[in-house]
């Protein structure tokens, strides 16, 4: 977890196309590939290896924050944030388990503290808990709703309800603060007698979830959007549900999306076999609550998929925003074969990574450092010297606008402007034996991209050869400006970084990029004598980054 990225109940039902929504019919081709260009941003700290972790109980010593994920933020500047902390030594950050936890800062005014959410010192799990159950860890990013100081957050704990045979059962759940009181989303609770207000919607009654991979999505300050993964008839299955907070006393039944076994709109037969963690919002036209995300018939070599929305409560809306083998904006003569699963969404847009062609490349990517040993140590066991990697070599980044139905190009590999990657692999999920929380899947390599789109830009991660950076892209004059990258003086960012040192990691969140507000991690290191720093930042762009 360092300062870098790298780093659903109804029965069948048959999903069509939504009325009056022919997005394939009106793929826009695109406009030029964009000219190039510097940002000169304005870094604002929002927390960093000098700043002192606040935690839910007075500290034994005092946790200094030393490693973070990217951030996510709300159009009113408020910052989440999941972080570590420890007690300082001679030599940077001391021994022991750290402080883990979610925490917030509005980064609107100056001098505002940082916040405890929950934290692994003693937070106690909302209701249901019947067994003073405290959290134990976080395995994903926190995210934040786009208009309200809502957030939502995975959180690992110790178990909840206690069972007739003593067992007790609800280590893992989504958990949420609409009108800033935290309560729980989601929670594996659904297969025990009282709370079937979270079993899997559509399932054998009384099938509870499994786990719930990846990081769930706010909306307003009453829905919680996620993946869940269950078992039904000794099979594993998946899929994207919500759940409305606010109503019937907190126990609004769980909502489906998709799952599993449903049709995929705009194809001929095929069946959802895999989902990805989903992004919400609100359509600002409409006023309808939306949900987009990635799905496929088979994860690993899809035929059939795409991107999908739906309106939150009609389920006949479920429909393709852009599938596999359709057109290619920008590129004459090509068609889609992936697309990325973090999706990054206003109501209006939405930015995604896809690849297009046959041809292929190798990366060579070795084992995390940092992070769940357990996990670290079975990465080591079956791959002590790496491991080669199969990417495709035509890849880019995108945005759809969901209103005009228009597509544009927003980089892409093999172009004059030096692009080569735009994906990062991690190693993660659970390994056998492990009590550590994961994904509760078998470990394995996972690629990721990193975009975040306002209306008027988007920001996306890439590569250019061995050189990593942010940029920005202005929707308005098809600029694509260099923000960051690992070329650049680490005291441009934060002037608590070391002397000489330039910047070795930077983290972008599909949240991250709201309003007039671009938040980031980053890291950074002075080669020669080996000091290292990093923290969170925030670049005010004005109203709107309209002139971006």
């Amino acid at each position: 977890m360092r300062a870098s990225s790298r780093a659903t109940w109804l029965g069948p039902r048959v999903a069509t196309r939504w009325p009056g929504l022919a997005f394939k019919a009106a793929l826009s081709l695109g406009a030029a590939m964009p000219v190039t260009g510097a940002l000169a941003a304005s870094w604002q700290t929002i927390v960093n290896n000098a700043v002192v972790a606040p935690q839910s109980t007075p500290p034994a010593a005092t946790p200094y924050f030393f490693s973070y994920n990217q951030p996510a933020v709300n159009w009113a500047g408020q910052v989440v944030f999941r972080a570590r902390a420890k007690p300082l030594t001679s030599t940077g950050a001391g021994g022991g388990e750290p402080t883990q936890g979610v925490y917030t800062r509005d980064i609107s005014s100056a001098n505002t503290p940082v916040k405890v959410v929950a934290d692994n010192q003693g937070t106690v799990v909302p209701s249901p808990n019947t067994t003073g159950a405290t959290f134990i860890e976080f395995p994903s990013t926190p995210r934040s709703a786009a208009a309200s100081p809502m957030v939502a957050f995975r959180g690992q704990s110790q178990g909840v309800v206690t069972l007739p045979d003593g067992t007790k059962v609800g280590t893992s759940g989504v958990y949420a603060s609409p009108r800033g009181t935290l309560v729980t989303g989601a929670s594996q609770l659904g297969d025990v007698p009282g709370y079937a207000y979270f079993e899997v919607p559509g399932a054998v009654p009384g099938t509870g979830f499994d786990q719930f991979p990846g990081s769930p999505s706010p909306l307003r300050n009453r829905f919680v959007v996620f993946k869940g993964n269950y078992t039904e008839n000794n099979v594993s299955k998946t899929g994207v549900f919500y759940r409305d907070l606010l109503t019937a006393k907190g126990k609004a039944a769980v909502q489906l999306v998709a799952e599993t076994g449903m049709p995929i709109p705009g194809s001929s037969g095929a069946v959802f076999g895999s989902t990805a963690p989903p992004s919400a919002a609100t359509d600002p036209s409409s006023g309808a609550d939306k949900v987009v995300f990635t799905g496929f018939d088979v994860e690993e070599a899809p035929t059939a998929g795409g991107i999908y929305i739906e309106v939150m409560g009609q389920p006949a809306t479920l429909a393709p925003i852009v599938s596999l083998n359709d057109p290619v904006p920008g590129v004459p003569g090509a068609t889609f074969t992936g697309f990325g699963e973090g999706l990054s969404y206003t109501g209006t847009r939405v930015s995604f990574w896809a690849s297009w062609g046959s041809e292929t490349m190798t990366v060579h990517k070795t084992c995390p450092t940092d992070g769940n040993k357990d996990l670290i140590a079975y990465c080591l066991k079956q791959y002590p010297n790496g491991v080669d990697l199969t990417e495709s070599v035509n890849q880019g980044i995108f945005t759809a606008n969901t209103q005009t139905n228009k597509f544009h190009l927003v980089a892409r590999t093999q172009a004059p402007d030096g692009f080569t990657d735009f994906l990062y692999w991690t190693y993660s999920g659970k390994p056998p034996g492990s009590s550590g929380g994961g994904d509760a899947e078998p470990p394995r390599w996972r690629s990721s991209s990193f975009t975040a789109v306002t209306n008027a830009a988007v920001a996306f991660k890439g590569q250019k050869g061995s050189v990593d950076g942010l940029y920005v892209h202005s929707m308005k004059t098809n600029v694509v400006l260099t923000v960051l990258d690992t070329t650049m003086d680490g005291q441009s960012v934060d002037p608590m970084a070391p002397s000489g040192s330039t910047i070795s990691s930077i983290g972008l969140e599909r949240d991250g990029f709201r309003g007039k507000w671009l938040t980031i991690s980053a890291g950074m290191e002075n080669a020669t004598t080996a000091e290292t720093w990093g923290g969170l930042y925030g670049h005010n762009c004005g109203a709107g980054c309209a002139t971006w």
